[in-house]
Order: C-alpha cells, then sequence, then structure tokens
C-alpha cells in the first residue's frame, strides 16, 4: 500500500478548476463539433448585433476600422471554421484534463503536458482557421489558462 497523497490545498483547487473547465469545455466543443451550422449561425448574429451597437454609439474612424474588423470576422464565421475550431479545442481540452490528473497526482509532467495543450490552442487557429477568427478563436482558447498556467507554476515546487 502506497503512502497517502500530501497534495497543497491550493494545488488541489487549482486541479479541480481545471477538471470542471475541461469537463465543461469537452461537452461546448462537442455540441459544436455536432451542429457547427447553428453555431455559426448564432455566432455570426452576436456579431452583427455587437457590430450595430458600435455603429449606433460611434462614427470615427476606430469604429470603421471595427466594422472593416467584424465583417471579416462574419464572413469567416463557417460551418467548417466552427468545426475546425471545436477539434482544436477538444485536443485542448482532452490535453487539459489529463494534464490536471497528472498534476493532481503530483507529477511534474502533467504541467509541461498543460503548456503544450495551450500552445496547440494558440497556435492551431492561427494556422488552420487564419484571419481574424482565428485570432479571436486562439486568444478564447488560452485567456483563462494563461492565469491557470502561472498559478500551477507557484505549486511547481509540490511535484516530482
Amino acid at each position: 500500500m502506497s503512502a497517502p497523497v500530501n497534495r497543497p490545498t491550493f494545488l488541489t483547487i487549482l486541479c479541480f478548476l481545471t477538471f470542471m473547465s475541461a469537463v465543461s469545455g469537452l461537452w461546448t466543443q462537442s455540441e459544436r463539433l455536432w451542429n457547427p451550422g447553428i453555431t455559426a449561425d448564432r455566432t455570426r448574429e452576436t456579431f452583427e448585433a455587437v457590430r450595430e451597437n458600435l455603429e449606433r454609439q460611434d462614427n470615427t474612424a476606430e469604429a470603421k476600422t471595427m466594422d472593416k474588423m467584424f465583417e471579416a470576422v462574419i464572413e469567416q464565421t463557417t460551418a467548417e471554421n466552427i468545426k475546425t475550431g471545436a477539434i482544436i479545442m477538444l485536443i485542448f481540452e482532452s490535453l487539459s484534463l489529463y494534464a490536471a490528473y497528472l498534476m493532481w497526482n503530483l507529477q511534474r509532467r502533467g504541467y509541461y503536458l498543460y503548456l503544450g495543450g495551450m500552445a496547440v490552442a494558440f497556435a492551431a487557429p492561427l494556422l488552420m482557421i487564419g484571419g481574424w477568427m482565428g485570432v479571436i478563436t486562439a486568444m478564447a482558447g488560452i485567456f483563462f489558462s494563461i492565469f491557470m498556467a502561472i498559478l500551477y507554476a507557484f505549486n511547481l515546487k509540490h511535484m516530482y
């Protein structure tokens, strides 16, 4: 029988948050993968509503630049791009879930796997989707994870 794991409370909380986030992400991305057309339509509607609100508020050069960006994103919001983004994020969420499991068991390689998953979530949309849609997908994929990676780094001393 092995000795009980002496995991710090902070690391336990971080792992638990990652477990919840990854499972939720797997569910969400699965829905996007199975219904990319519906998701693309909803996303376009959301961006169009935001763009209309910006047009009503301001008509400066900045607003015109933002309008061009929104137009590019709306044009790139296709079922194929939604499906590609969902596959990329399913890979990322799977890597995150396994990385959290490793860190739960105090294995340092889980942290590096987590960073690798972040690299996939950032680089793959830029390379495979491209344009503003790729940038938005990449940023959305790693925004929360950056903070988690920093917090996990404080716990590396407890991992082997």
